[in-house]
């Protein structure tokens, strides 16, 4: 058996090949503007928005700070395009039933991905540029409200109302509970006053836990959606409601 402890690489341990090929080091993919955007966002899904810098996302893709802005502008924009690749999620593609089914579930895939991407959501509360996703999903919205009788402003007065109920979900943080001393299981919500003070509160205070609780956001489209089949159904209450 030949001694080959002398060529050099053969006795360190550092060269031996493991059996899991993913602790195997490899050079990382190139640099391009999808691969940027996509782990911009997972960055952001899993320590949230206020973690996204320039810095820490080059970080992340093995390379310098300079070389992202060969592929995105700033920060701003490379905001936008994570918006618009969350928003790709949506499904639009729904066309069986009528327009009051089709719209349900337009809206509760719209729930979906910002419920997914729920620090990304956020950023709805500052600014909100529309790209191509964004545009479709306005578009097959809108379509379906002229298609379902309302006017042109109607329509437009009911994509924002449902919009800002979908979008403004996930900028409510969750209710503090009250916890039992003894099990420390939640028993609804701490108030800061005397019961006798709140008794209305009081009463159901088991139940405000915050806008999170399954099922919450499906009771309130729900609602949104009964309204809207009033409002279709009884044209003349309608035009005689105060402007």
């Amino acid at each position: 058996m030949n001694d080959q402890s002398s060529v050099p690489g053969r006795s360190d341990p550092t060269t031996w090949v493991g059996v899991d090929p993913s602790k195997d080091y490899t050079r990382p993919p190139p640099l391009t503007r999808p691969r940027i955007v996509r782990t911009a966002l997972s960055l952001v899904d899993e320590k949230g928005l206020a973690a996204l810098t320039m810095r820490a996302l080059a970080t992340e893709l093995e390379v310098s700070p300079m070389a992202l802005y060969n592929h995105v502008r700033d920060k701003d924009e490379l905001v936008d395009l994570m918006v618009d690749l969350m928003l790709a999620e949506v499904d639009t593609s729904v066309t069986e039933g009528d327009w009051l089914t089709q719209l349900r579930a337009l809206v509760r895939s719209y729930h979906q991905a910002l419920a997914a991407h729920h620090e990304l959501a956020r950023v709805y509360s500052v600014r909100v540029r529309i790209g191509p996703h964004g545009l479709l999903i306005m578009e097959r919205t809108v379509a379906l409200l002229l298609e379902a009788g309302f006017s042109p402003a109607e329509a437009s007065d009911v994509f924002f109302v449902l919009f800002i109920y979908t979008a403004g979900f996930q900028q409510i943080g969750d209710v503090v509970p009250r916890r039992d001393s003894a099990t420390r299981e939640e028993t609804g919500y701490y108030p800061p006053l005397p019961p006798q003070q709140i008794p209305a509160i009081t009463a159901v205070s088991s139940h405000l836990n915050g806008p999170h609780r399954p099922g919450r956001f499906d009771y309130g489209l729900e609602l949104l959606l009964a309204g809207l089949q009033i409002k279709i159904a009884q044209p003349e209450k309608a035009a005689a409601a105060p402007q």
